[in-house]
């Protein structure tokens, strides 16, 4: 007894485990000036499916709907507007209790004229080897613009700064509320350097991480910064290497990542910062010998610097994985509780229409006859959706 309830109990967990299909609606809104906005294009992305592109509209004016969007328990998807070149996006996860849903998506007025952005460098971190410096660098933008606006111009507004003496360019990222991207720098005649990245309203962070050649007796090293900085956070490593600029104070050592932390005051845009990096820099021997002490220090920064709305989509994706494992154990149990629900669906078949039929013979009872009919659809229907 106890066999047969949990046998019905899979097969009822099945029976909802089935993909059903809803509509989406997708409402935008025009963040620049907060009411119902357009978009040049919409489309809908399947996480779960690799990032396919399973469905889209053109010249979206307020909102628009997805027919036929799948909700199971694995189902993620990402929604995509794009307005004046510039793309916005949203996740989103259907519930499975319903299969109709509703969400909205901000879009932002574009400007070409950057105003109201503020900047910061978290660190600048100058690592010293035996014939190399390595260099990692991060900058902030916040577009803190009121009404909120994207600054987008071509060939781009970001100006960032690498050294003509680059041996070897690491990365350079742009992330703006979402995991970070590989982007490239372009020169402008009249900016120089530049990134064409849009900034949009809110957090935008700027990574880089290149490798110059270094001579201990003495090598330049020049930053050009782009923006106003009340504190230009700078590290180094090892403690021991000499790094000489005007207005850099020394403000102190962290012991524990073997970092010398020195720093200057209200940089002006426009300004450039002039290095002169000396000493002996670490060899592999060192490298070796003070591995746990790299691994915390500024590296690991840029290696973890994904926020929690991407932590929390990791963790999704991570225990998708683990259910995907799982259901790959079973399949062939699973395969068995389909086939034994089929045959359980067609045998209720079979006694509905017999019931419907002499029902129909004794032409007394219509709401017997409609309750049964009723049945008898919703079980065609099921069977329909799970062969």
């Amino acid at each position: 007894m106890k066999f047969r309830f949990l046998k019905y109990l899979l097969i009822f967990q099945l029976l909802l485990g089935i993909s059903l299909a809803g509509d989406l609606r997708v409402n935008i809104i025009n963040g620049t000036l907060d009411e119902p906005g357009t978009a040049d294009r919409v489309v809908l992305v399947d996480m779960a499916a690799g990032m396919v592109e399973i469905a889209a509209a053109e010249d979206v004016v307020k909102s628009t709907t997805f027919s036929d969007v799948s909700s199971t328990g694995q189902s993620q998807y990402l929604i995509r507007a794009t307005l004046d070149g510039v793309s916005y996006s949203t996740m989103f996860v259907p519930p499975s209790e319903v299969t109709a849903w509703e969400i909205s998506l901000t879009v932002y007025e574009s400007a070409s004229t950057v105003h109201d952005v503020n900047a910061s460098v978290p660190f600048f971190v100058i690592y010293g080897f035996e014939d190399q410096l390595y260099i990692q660098n991060r900058l902030v933008l916040e577009n803190v613009a009121a009404p909120p606006v994207t600054f987008v111009d071509s060939p781009g507004l970001i100006n960032v700064h690498i050294p003509e003496s680059v041996s070897d360019l690491e990365y350079l990222t742009f992330k703006s509320a979402s995991m970070p991207v590989k982007t490239a720098l372009t020169v402008d005649s009249n900016n120089g350097q530049v990134l064409p990245n849009p900034i949009k309203p809110g957090v935008s962070e700027i990574d880089m991480a290149y490798y110059m050649p270094y001579n201990p007796e003495g090598t330049p090293l020049n930053e050009l910064v782009s923006y106003d900085i009340d504190h230009f956070h700078l590290y180094v490593m090892p403690v021991s290497l000499n790094v000489t600029a005007q207005g850099l104070v020394r403000e102190g050592t962290d012991n524990e990542n073997g970092l010398a932390i020195y720093a200057f005051e209200n940089v002006k845009a426009g300004t450039m910062l002039e290095f002169q990096v000396s000493g002996r820099g670490m060899s592999e021997s060192d490298q070796n010998e003070n591995q746990q002490n790299r691994q915390t220090s500024g590296k690991i920064v840029v290696e973890n610097r994904i926020d929690q709305n991407v932590e929390l989509a990791f963790a999704g994706v991570l225990v998708m994985v683990i259910l995907i494992s799982l259901f790959i154990s079973i399949t062939q149990q699973s395969h068995n509780l389909k086939q034994e629900s089929i045959e359980m669906l067609i045998n209720q078949k079979t006694d509905l229409l017999k019931q419907y039929a002499k029902l129909d013979k004794l032409s007394s009872d219509n709401d017997e006859k409609d309750r049964v009919l009723y049945r008898l659809v919703s079980v065609y229907k099921t069977l329909d959706r799970i062969k």
